[in-house]
């Protein structure tokens, strides 16, 4: 299960994103043996506080591991974005239409980018600024910007979350070794973000940093 957060979803659900290693079969004669296995990302769901939980189905297709989710409100239904790890140096987007239970194919976003051995990246949802001409929901990314190693860590904005070119160039969190992160969305728009960071190494120590976003630029963002 994890790293990152889970959430709560306006029906009350509450989902928490994992990973697993399944093990692929193949046919031998009349017998299945396994053959290999990969990683696929998942969540499990409670709809009742915590008391009980269930899993969801398999994100299918490529290899995806650690992963997020963030709700897309204000479509003609909620949707659940799923933004996951994944090999070829870009993240896997996937979106489930049933709170978890199943999500679509994951595709890839070229977007964002990854190192050659990936990172984990923190994705939430926001609404949008007041005045906005794009979706009511807006979604914040946070993951290393430099697509050969784990460093720079940058803030996305995307403020149309179905289209996966939507998002904006990223600004620099933390320029220099950078790993893991997690965001949080406080009152008074403000966000938060734990992360790895270093000065030779991306895991030499945890940090906190809170923050408000510029976003009256086009394509830029800014933050303070």
């Amino acid at each position: 299960v994890g790293p990152g957060h889970g959430v709560q979803l306006d029906s009350g659900r509450l989902v928490v994103p994992a990973y697993t290693y399944y093990v692929h079969g193949c046919l031998r004669g009349a017998v299945r043996l396994p053959c290999f296995t990969r990683q696929h990302s998942l969540v499990f769901y409670s709809d009742d506080g915590g008391r009980r939980w269930h899993k969801g189905a398999l994100l299918g297709g490529e290899r995806t591991g650690e992963c997020q989710v963030a709700e897309i409100r204000g479509a003609q239904q909620p949707l659940l974005y799923c933004s996951a790890r994944a090999p070829r140096g870009c993240r896997a987007v996937a979106l489930s239409t049933d709170r978890g239970l199943r999500f679509q194919r994951p595709v890839r976003c070229q977007a964002l980018g990854e190192p050659p051995r990936g990172c984990q990246g923190s994705v939430v949802s926001f609404a949008a600024p007041a005045r906005a001409a794009e979706a009511p929901t807006w979604l914040l990314y946070s993951h290393p910007t430099d697509r050969h190693r784990r460093r720079d860590l940058g803030l996305y904005v995307n403020p149309s979350p179905l289209d996966g070119a939507g998002w904006r160039r990223p600004w620099v969190l933390q320029a220099g070794p950078a790993g893991y992160s997690d965001l949080a969305v406080c009152p008074g728009g403000v966000f938060g973000c734990l992360f790895e960071c270093g000065a030779s190494s991306a895991c030499e120590e945890i940090a906190f940093c809170l923050f408000t976003l510029d976003l009256s630029g086009d394509r830029t963002l800014k933050a303070s």
